[in-house]
């Protein structure tokens, strides 16, 4: 059968009988589906959380430790992004809707909590890649400054170090990207 049989198919038959549907099993669902979403982005921004904070402890902790600036560098860049994090979800809990919030106000707070993912997701190089790839960047370059009498050793680690940081951070950007496109 080809499109236009299919198309002329479709026209002639009978439309359907009218799908009614119950306002109250509706905003169920709906609020259902919202605490799922929550439940998800939640977790999976503790994860987050905790393993920066580590990683801003580490480097500090390092940083003091060896009287290295650059890692307390790392260390803060890290504790940027954990506190944005942080600030992000106490901003965000605030636009949650009441339970005795209309079918509306919760449609509405969905499409607000998925479009603001879409915008993390796809400014992630600026708060979460950047504040992190500046003081690593900083850190390789002041040990290829002092490692500069090597010559080509140093030139071929700076290489590498360069080489390896693209694909990473690339690699972190279209994970999150192909996130946006297939989830949300």
């Amino acid at each position: 059968m080809n499109f236009e049989d299919l198309q002329k198919t479709w026209q002639s038959s009978k439309s359907a009988a009218t799908i009614t549907i119950s306002t109250d099993a509706l905003l169920k669902e709906v609020r259902r589906n919202q605490r799922q979403f929550w439940a998800t982005i939640f977790w999976r921004d503790v994860r987050e959380v905790v393993v920066i904070f580590l990683l801003a402890l580490f480097f500090t902790f390092f940083g003091l430790y060896a009287g290295n600036w650059t890692n307390l560098l790392i260390g803060l860049g890290c504790f940027f992004v954990c506190s944005f994090f942080i600030v992000d979800r106490l901003v965000q809990r605030k636009r949650r809707p009441t339970a005795n919030d209309p079918l509306k106000a919760c449609i509405e707070s969905s499409l607000h909590q998925v479009n603001h993912q879409i915008w993390l997701l796809k400014n992630i190089f600026w708060w979460y890649l950047l504040p992190v790839v500046l003081p690593l960047g900083i850190f390789a370059f002041l040990d290829l400054w002092h490692k500069r009498h090597h010559g080509a050793s140093a030139i071929a680690g700076a290489v590498v170090y360069i080489v390896i940081c693209i694909l990473t951070y690339w690699g972190v950007y279209w994970f999150n990207q192909y996130g946006v496109r297939k989830s949300l």
